[in-house]
């Protein structure tokens, strides 16, 4: 059976990054079309916040890079490779 979901997706530090549906886990994250994803959430408005964020200049690609190796997910960060730790 397909999975018609909508899939997010934006541009991050000239990157492509997207939210893509899968059947069981929710949905997975991937940079340039690989799966950056240890957390899987099927709450889609994670990237509408990551938009915003990027959009004020302070939050990139190396935030949602280091969080998925470190398996920390927060919607803040200096826009390079240290995310916000949680709290």
């Amino acid at each position: 059976m397909e999975d018609n979901r909508v899939t997010l997706s934006l541009k991050l530090d000239d990157r492509e990054v997207r939210l893509v549906p899968v059947i069981i886990e929710g949905y997975q994250l991937e940079i340039d079309g690989k799966n950056v994803t240890s957390f899987l959430s099927h709450d889609p408005p994670l990237m509408r916040a990551v938009a915003a964020l990027e959009a004020r200049g302070d939050f990139g690609v190396g935030d949602l890079e280091t969080a998925s190796e470190r398996g920390k997910w927060k919607v803040s960060g200096n826009g390079q490779t240290e995310p916000a730790e949680n709290d």
